[in-house]
């Protein structure tokens, strides 16, 4: 594969290039900072400091109402103002750099809290993806049939370069139509969250994300026929005949398709199911990629406290597993994990 080396956090900032970002909030926080440093050196747009993630995030709200594209990178996502924004109708791209709440090292747990807030959730597996996903996510943020914002996850390996296909400005004009300003001073109107028809706003969400996985579907298509990648909400890897499939997302895919090619040699039918847009949740290309597997484990890097891990959960519960007669492996890795990282060697686990 030819292509730029260029680092996950360049490949956000070339991304944005591509998708013409006007305005850039920016509240400098560790690694997503390196993003903005990236993004003033490849492309002229109005980048200015935000004094807290809060700020940032209204800020994004301001511009996406002023009829900007706006990019927002953070290295954690949480504020009031992330979660009143999908209630306002305004599409805005976040890149969030994926790190626990109290320390560097990367889980999902801080942008798996925004699961129900209504936004489009990508967890692009490399690079290149990270860098495609920016420009899809606002093709399909911005349909009127959607109209929410979206959040890309990083998962934290901020210098981890590989060879990317950028694509020439050129060659990306007409995919991205300009946005329609929602701010008219002669016709006031009110974006505030907190109205009596919040149900109605509930149940335009979810609409909105039902629109999204169609929408989707048409922009891969695009997408394809123009630079002959495809971008679809699921991959399946070796699942055809595969009884036991691994169930993952993000960087980690890559380390599951390897253990699933090593156990292939060993003679152990082996698949891996990656998630690549959690939100919305893709039920039926789940479904049908689960429907043979007689074991599934699922890799979760992020735990909801008092039902265990999120993404589990939604294999069990999100999904028509259980009418089936399936459930995932209830095994628990972690105790298993802790061993392996204290040991010396190099262990290799099944479960």
């Amino acid at each position: 594969m030819k292509g730029e080396l260029l680092s996950s956090m360049e490949a956000a900032a070339y991304g944005a290039k591509l998708a013409g970002v006007e305005k850039v909030p920016d509240y400098p926080a560790p690694f997503s900072a390196d993003i903005t440093k990236s993004l003033s050196k490849i492309h002229k747009c109005d980048i200015y400091e935000a004094e807290s993630v809060s700020t940032a995030f209204a800020s994004a709200l301001g511009a996406a109402a002023a009829g900007k594209r706006a990019f927002l990178p953070v290295s954690s996502p949480l504020s009031t103002e992330t979660f009143t924004a999908p209630f306002m109708c305004l599409p805005f791209v976040v890149v969030n750099v994926s790190r626990s709440l109290h320390g560097v090292r990367s889980d999902h747990a801080a942008v798996m809290a925004l699961r129900d807030a209504g936004y489009l959730m990508f967890f692009p597996e490399n690079n290149q993806e990270i860098y495609d996903s920016i420009i899809l996510a606002y093709k399909v943020c911005e349909d009127s049939k959607v109209m929410l914002p979206a959040i890309i996850n990083i998962d934290g390996i901020h210098n981890f370069s590989e060879p990317v296909l950028t694509a020439t400005d050129q060659s990306a004009k007409g995919f991205l139509s300009g946005l329609p300003k929602r701010l008219d001073v002669k016709k006031p109107m009110n974006l505030d969250v907190y109205q009596e028809n919040y149900d109605e706003l509930k149940l335009q969400q979810t609409k909105a994300m039902e629109f999204a996985l169609e929408v989707l579907a048409k922009t891969n298509e695009k997408w394809k026929q123009k630079f002959h990648r495809e971008f679809t909400p699921t991959e399946s890897f070796m699942i055809e005949d595969a009884e036991t499939v691994i169930v993952t997302m993000g960087y980690h895919s890559s380390t599951a398709k390897a253990a699933a090619k090593t156990m292939r040699s060993a003679g152990k039918k082996v698949g891996v199911l990656r998630i690549r847009v959690f939100r919305p949740w893709p039920k039926n290309e789940v479904d049908n990629a689960l429907a043979k597997a007689k074991k599934i484990l699922v890799f979760d890097q992020a735990i909801s406290t008092g039902i265990g891990g999120i993404l589990t959960a939604h294999i069990k519960r999100g999904s028509s597993l259980i009418s089936l007669g399936k459930y995932p492996s209830e095994k628990n890795f972690v105790e298993a994990v802790e061993k392996i990282e204290k040991s010396d060697k190099d262990l290799k686990l099944w479960l």
